[in-house]
């Protein structure tokens, strides 16, 4: 059974693994611009307005919660 892991949480893993701003920023602009996500251009734009790598990593966060359908206020069965 091949195990599929989305493209937000592979940048996850690069982004929270950055120690500045700006490499977290350039990571995840650099591998979401190489993909075929929903919004990129939207989330492009609001990384780069980002001003903390607090603030990169809560936006990285909540991507992938709503890319995968875990956000707040879902019924979980």
């Amino acid at each position: 059974m091949k195990h599929y892991e989305s493209t937000l949480a592979q940048v996850a893993e690069s982004v929270f693994s950055a120690t500045d701003l700006q490499t977290a920023q350039i990571r995840f602009i650099e591998h979401v611009s190489n993909t075929r996500v929903k919004d990129k251009e939207k989330m492009i734009s609001a990384v780069k307005e980002l001003r903390s790598l607090t603030a990169v990593h809560r936006y990285t966060a909540n991507a992938l919660l709503k890319f995968e359908g875990m956000g707040v206020g879902k019924k979980v069965d």
